[in-house]
């Protein structure tokens, strides 16, 4: 006999929410239905697949072999039994959206997510600020947007590159009029330099970091306010420069090409609402 579909599905939930109960809970089931189930499996397979411990599960060689073999299969098929169920509303239900705090009140992003809700009123949007690559799957995101300097946490991900800008270094004119002159990166060593997570690592190590914040607006409005010289995305800063509440420095320093990502598990059946908001997103950043 051959260990059954439910069962292979209940072992792979058990190791993607790292535990049997917490497997039960997620699919709606008593925690000693899926023990039971899973110790069906590995009578059938004739060997132990998991390791039990009071808080938590391991895998066995043999258990890890079974998940690797399974669980790319399992979430493809979920996600084509998925995608069928919504074949008659394939513009409604739930799309969940993960975003950096930042660029969730940033223009752009605001005029996409303003633009998606007017034109498919039945998806439900749930946006989270998250400043780190998430779990896709585990999490049930359909879609991360992120800078290319944050590490996606799966190579396996679908990543797709928008907006290529360039960070630079701005102040207001009152700041520099009251501090010392800034014509070379030494001389800029010496005032204080204001800037985001993503930007810190690309900043000189002879610079004095004195403040850092994911709200860019934040880093915007203190800068002219003169508190001092922030490393900002120059998108970010257009708006300030042309009303000359801030000024470029060092506008010869070379900085490297930085890119927004986005991020969703899988381009197979990819439902049709998530695939028109990146449609979204490409029209406006490309």
């Amino acid at each position: 006999m051959k260990p059954s579909f439910d069962d292979l599905y209940l072992f792979a939930q058990t190791v993607i929410h790292g535990g049997i109960s917490a497997a039960a809970q997620s699919n709606a089931l008593q925690r000693s239905k899926v023990s039971r189930r899973i110790q069906e499996l590995e009578r059938m397979m004739g060997c132990q697949l998991l390791i039990r411990t009071t808080r938590t599960i391991e895998l066995t060689q043999a258990g890890k072999r079974l998940f690797d073999l399974i669980s790319e299969p399992m979430t493809q098929i979920e996600q084509g039994l998925s995608l069928v169920q919504e074949d008659q509303h394939e513009l409604s239900g739930k799309l969940r959206l993960a975003i950096p705090a930042a660029l969730i009140s940033s223009a752009p992003v605001s005029a996409i997510i303003s633009q998606y809700s007017r034109l498919y009123p039945d998806v439900a949007l749930e946006i989270e600020s998250r400043q780190e690559s998430v779990d896709l799957r585990r999490e049930a995101f359909d879609l991360q947007l992120l800078p290319s300097a944050e590490k996606v946490m799966d190579d396996s991900y679908v990543q797709f590159a928008i907006l290529p800008y360039f960070s630079h270094f701005v102040a207001s004119p009152k700041y520099l009029a009251s501090h010392p002159s800034i014509e070379s990166l030494e001389q800029l060593s010496c005032h204080r330099i204001l800037t985001n997570r993503y930007n810190a690592e690309l900043l000189d190590e002879r610079l004095t970091l004195a403040l850092r914040s994911d709200d860019l607006s934040l880093l915007r409005i203190l800068a002219i306010n003169g508190d001092g010289v922030a490393f900002i995305p120059q998108v970010h800063s257009k708006p300030s420069i042309e009303s000359g509440e801030l000024v470029e420095v060092l506008p010869e320093l070379t900085k490297p090409l930085q890119q927004l990502t986005l991020i969703y598990p899988s381009a197979l059946f990819l439902p049709k609402k998530v695939k028109a908001l990146i449609e979204l997103f490409r029209q406006q950043f490309q």
